[in-house]
């Protein structure tokens, strides 16, 4: 697996994110997450959760989407709202309807509203690792590291360092996006179709 040049001239790929979470632990460093070992065993485990939760923490611009929900027809008898929709398979968390309007979140994907059509911004799964800002990479490396820490270490104390630095980098990472964020929006221009725009 090659890494890729992204944001700012940095390098990334899904095994250099692993080793920079095993530098942090001090453990072996591993050349594929299909190779024999019990690091690249525990990464490969490890590291779709660990992303997963990072992308949800926050509404990070590189994996907004913007949908509109597939109607499932009417809610369930003694639900507050009328409509039920099937969100995409890719969805992580659902942070707005727009326009904005009221809903609730059921089980397997679902979500329940008055809307009709329902129109969503939603943060979804990136699988891509070039997309992701430095920052993101650091606290996905730390909380990777945090998950090791314990199978691979045995190291609680060291699972309560990492993850508390991998939520120092995530709210460093929040902030830099929010700021990155705005001002894409206001570089954008008016007058195009938010639904037909990719982001």
């Amino acid at each position: 697996m090659t890494d890729t040049p992204i944001h700012s001239g940095g390098i990334q790929s899904k095994v250099a994110i692993c080793n920079k979470a095993l530098r942090h632990l001090g453990a072996a460093q591993i050349l594929s997450l299909d190779q024999a070992g019990r690091e690249a065993d525990l990464c490969a485990g490890a590291y779709p959760e660990a992303r997963n939760e990072i992308l949800a923490a926050h509404n990070w611009s590189f994996a907004a989407k913007r949908a509109s929900l597939a109607p499932l027809g009417p809610a369930g008898q003694g639900e507050t709202f009328s409509l039920a929709y099937r969100l995409p398979v890719d969805c992580l968390a659902v942070r707005r309807l727009t326009p904005d309007r009221p809903y609730t979140l059921r089980s397997g994907g679902v979500l329940l509203t008055n809307a009709a059509p329902a129109r969503a911004l939603l943060t979804v799964v990136v699988d891509d690792p070039s997309r992701y800002p430095p920052l993101f990479v650091e606290a996905l490396a730390r909380r990777l590291a945090a998950a090791l820490a314990v199978p691979l270490l045995n190291s609680a104390r060291m699972e309560e360092v990492m993850s508390r630095r991998a939520q120092e980098a995530l709210e460093a990472a929040r902030i830099i996006d929010a700021v990155e964020d705005g001002e894409a929006e206001l570089l954008a221009g008016y007058g195009q179709d938010p639904w037909i725009a990719a982001r």
